[in-house]
């Protein structure tokens, strides 16, 4: 078998991962790395800009940019945003202070192809949100799904999946939120 290393195939190993520990972890747990996300992406954004435009050209900044071989300014706010947004993620999930609980009553069947969905959710929110950062656009600052097309053209010419997120990037982003909501809606609450 011959398998060539490309953006595509490691976009997809990535999101089975993500969605199979959304598997692993539930519909509930789901929802909450969903809405994680969400808070981290903005947090990290603004976050990796602080910090750029803070510590960006200072001497120990620098010095610390030499050790990991990142070249700029620039490269060094997409790295620090990603690390930042990567552990908020993972704290968000572990030890966030909030709960969900859908109190899911339908069968088996349909619960498990609504975490699987949710699982699809969270992946794509998720990649989509590491485009976003890799391009170098901001979130808070703003940037239209062709700004970051262009930002991100040697990846986006190299693959069919990141062209088709990029062009779905708004929906991505909206919606695990909007299902979310609708869930919520339809979810019979105990008192």
């Amino acid at each position: 078998m011959d398998i060539t290393l490309s953006w595509d195939l490691f976009i997809i190993v990535f999101a089975v991962v993500i969605i199979a520990y959304s598997l692993i972890i539930g519909q509930d747990q789901t929802l909450k790395v969903i809405l994680g996300t969400y808070v981290s992406a903005v947090a990290a954004d603004a976050g990796g800009q602080l910090i750029g435009t803070y510590l960006g050209g200072s001497q120990l900044f620098m010095n610390l940019l030499n050790m990991v071989a990142v070249n700029n300014d620039d490269d060094a706010t997409i790295i620090v945003k990603v690390a930042i947004f990567i552990v908020f993620v993972i704290l968000f999930a572990v030890k966030g202070a909030f709960e969900v609980d859908v109190s899911d009553d339908r069968p088996g069947l349909v619960r498990l192809f609504v975490s699987v969905l949710y699982g699809i959710m969270s992946a794509g929110l998720f990649i989509s949100a590491i485009l976003i950062f890799i391009s170098g656009i901001s979130f808070v600052g703003g940037g239209s799904a062709l700004t970051v097309k262009s930002a991100l053209s040697p990846i986006y010419n190299q693959s069919e999946i990141v062209k088709w997120m990029v062009q779905y990037t708004y929906f991505f982003f909206s919606i695990p939120a909007l299902a979310f909501l609708f869930h919520s809606f339809h979810t019979a609450r105990e008192q």
